[in-house]
């Protein structure tokens, strides 16, 4: 795809660089020639594009962001066929790093860092979930951040939305993937999603969020397993390591927060992102050294919580399974740089076969710097 570097394609996108590429497709930084502005262009590959499976995904990706309408969600500009039948994305470029890569840069982060962090994710979560759209994948490397936005600091973009579910929508886009699948990144896998035949509703996501509040916390994914199985088996069965245990000076609310939104059962998480948002706020604002923290809107020097609870959708009823359980290729979209280094002092994860990469040093399915990017997000060697 290198070849397309220089063409203009559909008559008014510039390909200027690659910024990743992998067996999937590539991301490009591109130019809307027309208004002169800069972009990242996702191309899938021309056999995965006559896939019918996989271009549903990718169409879905797009609709997902257009459906929630957030300031916190990557937006999408266009999609597109070229004349051979390349199906191609259009995206805001961005700047920045991810979550991963902040960790990986920093080893484990304060709650003055992940709270502002993850009530802008939340944001973005309750968005979708209004929509009727859970996410189902997320993970560090879908939570970019950056430097500034609009005067703001820190400003946090979810990205990839190319295996959410559409739960408030009929017929066959109910469901884009396989009947009893495992979807998502295992790590980061709610217990009903590891066990591929357990409605999934928006908790699953609240999980995801409480892992990668984990993560984030502690410098290390709450379960960890040499073999893909055996990693599903400790997600379902049994019980993480308390934070506090990894991180002996952690305040315990915090950690009890994190022990709430994952929860093995669905019912005794967190109900709506609104409700996890409202506890990480109602914490920072009890302590007078975060009680300014900034959120990427506003600061919260004393906090009003809302009355009112979030709207979501009702869970979404999955048929029993019937097929195996499957797991979405990690970095499909590969990288320039390929591999990272491990994060010092912390380990390094080992790796599940047929994962590709570790939780902390995943190649997210964006490519290179999350493909919307020009600017490394890996650690200087």
């Amino acid at each position: 795809m290198t070849a397309l570097i220089g063409e203009i394609i559909d008559g008014k996108y510039r390909i200027v660089r690659l910024l990743g590429q992998g067996g999937m497709g590539a991301v490009f930084e591109g130019e809307n020639v027309r208004i002169r502005r800069r972009v990242a262009i996702k191309l899938l590959h021309a056999t995965i594009s006559s896939q019918a499976e996989s271009v549903a995904r990718f169409e879905r990706e797009a609709q997902a962001a257009a459906r929630i309408g957030s300031d916190h969600i990557c937006e999408v500009l266009d999609l597109g066929v070229l004349v051979d039948g390349t199906r191609y994305m259009v995206m805001e470029y961005l700047e920045g790093e991810t979550l991963g890569a902040k960790i990986q840069r920093m080893g484990r982060l304060g709650p003055e860092t992940t709270v502002p962090i993850m009530i802008q994710v939340l944001e973005a979560l309750g968005a979708a979930h209004a929509a009727g759209i859970i996410h189902r994948d997320l993970k560090p490397d879908n939570i970019f951040i950056l430097p500034t936005k609009a005067g703001l600091s820190n400003f946090v973009k979810v990205l990839d939305f190319g295996v959410s579910k559409f739960s408030q929508l009929a017929g066959s886009e109910m469901s884009m993937t396989r009947t009893g699948a495992v979807v998502g990144t295992p790590y980061y896998m709610s217990p009903e999603q590891a066990r591929g035949s357990s409605p999934v509703d928006q908790r699953t996501d609240i999980y995801a969020m409480g892992v990668l509040l984990y993560q984030a916390t502690t410098g290390q994914v709450p379960f960890d397993a040499e073999t893909f199985n055996e990693l599903l088996f400790k997600i379902v069965l049994e019980t993480a390591p308390l934070p506090q245990q990894l991180v002996p000076d952690l305040d315990v609310e915090f950690s009890g927060i994190i022990q709430k939104a994952m929860a093995r059962e669905p019912g005794a998480r967190f109900q709506s992102c609104a409700e996890f948002k409202n506890a990480l706020l109602a914490w920072a604002a009890a302590r007078p050294s975060l009680a300014m923290l900034t959120t990427g809107r506003a600061t919260f020097p004393r906090l009003s919580l809302p009355s009112q609870p979030e709207m979501v959708a009702p869970p979404a009823t999955m048929p029993p399974a019937t097929t195996p359980p499957a797991v979405r290729p990690e970095g499909s979209w590969g990288s320039q740089n390929g591999h990272g280094p491990p994060v010092p002092g912390l380990g390094q994860t080992p790796p599940v076969p047929g994962l590709g990469q570790t939780p902390q040093l995943t190649a997210n399915s964006w490519g290179a710097s999350s493909g919307v990017t020009g600017r490394s997000t890996r650690p200087p060697s």
